[in-house]
């Protein structure tokens, strides 16, 4: 019981040690091809970089529009997200608590 006492009234210190404190980054991150890429890579890694580039900042400025499309009724959705009725073979197997029925 002592053991306990003394272990409970001792300052707990984490294991884990981080290195140096947490900052944002002041600009983004381009990316790079790899040192050791082929060639052709890093000239099309490089190309699509600079293409990126100039659709980020053209981006950045539309953000208050919305990019996710909001639908007011479900039948304007499209079909892969509407309720699908369930056929027998399913309700079997729902009632059977999922044990095969086979």
């Amino acid at each position: 019981m002592k053991a306990t006492v003394r272990l409970s009234s001792q300052f707990r210190q984490p294991l884990i040690k981080f290195l140096g404190k947490r900052k944002l980054p002041s600009a983004p991150d381009v990316p790079n091809p790899h040192p050791q890429a082929p060639p052709e890579f890093q000239k099309t890694l490089g190309h699509q970089s600079t293409n990126a580039s100039g659709s980020s900042v053209a981006a950045s400025k539309d953000d208050s529009a919305p990019r996710v499309a909001v639908y007011s009724q479900f039948w304007e959705a499209p079909s892969k997200y509407r309720v699908h009725g369930l056929e027998k073979v399913e309700i079997d197997s729902i009632m059977s608590g999922g044990a095969s029925t086979a």
